[in-house]
């Protein structure tokens, strides 16, 4: 590809342009600036409460637990959170004590610090792993130019660590594996995973599969000493993540007890608990749930969830003809994005941020999506085949319309470069125009 460098810095202003102003709208924003689609402004709320707290009283008054609700004016309105692992609000923490401001922006720069080093690794990663520069350009980025990315660069919560980290360990696994890096990196590795666990559960699954399914794949085996390490992982944070709750109820059965709560709140597998309000049915599993995905997909990528879908599976066939280990290190991939619909199929159908998953089977398969598209576009125009010629231009009118409303204008402009010109209390195109 021509000018791919001045291509690629011209992106990387343009991102980290938006991304600075997007730093700069407040998690209290009374639209969804920093929410819904475009941030997790609650759970950010909650880091901050968290932050504060550990600013003024330290981490072992609360039993190394965050505290939230502390910011409010309520008076024993705050509450400990026992339910998810406190990596986020730990480096919240510390944050304020190095600082001494729990201001949300400056607990939010060192998720954009992140982000910054993200933007390289994304390119990095898929390049070397497809080994099809063109191919995985262009992928990367229709990848750092959409929502993944952009809209959730200065979260304070769980993305930009499940994200950075979730890359990096894909990126230094497959590297190990193909013998391009050294035994030492299986401690880097067993930390990498070790934070991501700490962070969240979602990502739990996830990089099993990743570590299982890679060394199958490229080696053909899996019963080996670096895979029993990595595995031990989880294993050992979860424990580490129980026991922490222990210290503060000083009870097993009230640990354990508590935790079927929260597990029972993010499945829905009862009505009492449910975060719907009820318990979930076989029509939520076979009709909701995929709806819900299939809908919010293009909102969380560039293009519309029937193109992306399409484009996908076209990448997909086109890697199996060119290169059948990518082909089977896809397909790894792909298992390891639906395996957290899978084991909370609730918390997927709520969260739209569960999205995040896929981004890396996104990124491996839609460059050679549309590569593949743009030739089957070149051949049906010299054919002058005129029902596929307007096929052509239904898609790609409908893809630009699609771009144009929710990312041109919702993200980069009314909640980026225009902020709050174009309004900000709700999501409405026909907002800017009352």
């Amino acid at each position: 590809m021509k000018h791919r460098k001045i291509i690629f810095w011209g992106i990387f202003i343009f991102c980290m342009s938006l991304i600075f102003v997007r730093y700069k709208i407040s998690i209290n924003d009374e639209g969804y600036g920093k929410a819904w689609y475009f941030g997790d402004a609650f759970s950010s709320n909650n880091v901050k409460s968290a932050a504060m707290y550990y600013q003024e009283h330290g981490f072992s008054s609360n039993d190394y637990l965050p505290t939230y609700n502390y910011q409010d004016s309520i008076v024993g309105n705050e509450f400990i959170y026992t339910h998810y692992p406190p990596l986020a609000e730990w480096m919240g923490g510390i944050s304020t004590r190095l600082t001494g401001s729990h201001s949300e922006y400056v607990l939010s720069l060192l998720p954009v610090f992140l982000s910054i080093l993200l933007f390289f690794l994304i390119y990095k990663v898929i390049e070397e792993i497809t080994e099809y520069a063109t191919e995985s350009f262009i992928a990367a980025s229709c990848l750092v130019l959409s929502n993944y990315y952009l809209g959730w660069a200065s979260d304070l919560h769980q993305h930009v660590y499940i994200e950075f980290g979730r890359w990096l360990f894909v990126w230094i696994w497959w590297k190990y594996l193909k013998q391009q890096s050294t035994s030492w990196n299986i401690p880097l590795l067993m930390l990498i995973y070790a934070c991501i666990c700490f962070v969240s559960f979602e990502a739990y699954v996830y990089i099993a599969i990743i570590t299982v399914g890679f060394a199958w794949v490229l080696t053909k085996k899996i019963i080996r000493w670096e895979i029993a390490l990595l595995l031990l992982v989880p294993v050992l944070m979860f424990s580490l993540r129980m026991y922490i709750n222990y210290h503060h109820f000083h009870d097993w059965s009230t640990t354990i007890a508590d935790f079927r709560h929260a597990y029972a709140t993010r499945t829905g597998v009862t009505e009492g608990y449910s975060e719907l309000g009820r318990k979930m049915t076989l029509r939520d599993y076979v009709y909701f749930l995929p709806q819900t995905r299939f809908i919010r997909l293009g909102h969380f990528y560039l293009f519309p969830s029937a193109v992306l879908i399409g484009l996908c599976i076209t990448g997909l066939l086109k890697i199996k003809s060119l290169n059948k280990t990518l082909f089977q290190l896809c397909l790894v991939v792909y298992f390891s994005c639906i395996s957290w619909t899978f084991l909370m199929a609730q918390h997927a159908l709520i969260h739209i941020f569960t999205l995040r998953h896929l981004a890396i089977f996104v990124a491996l398969t839609l460059g050679f999506g549309l590569m593949s598209y743009f030739e089957k576009l070149k051949i049906d125009f010299h054919k002058k085949n005129k029902s596929m010629f307007v096929l052509h231009v239904m898609m790609i009118a409908y893809s630009i319309v699609y771009f144009g409303i929710n990312t041109f204008y919702f993200l980069y402009l009314k909640y980026g470069f225009m902020y709050p010109h174009f309004g900000t209390s709700t999501f409405e195109v026909t907002s800017m125009f009352k």
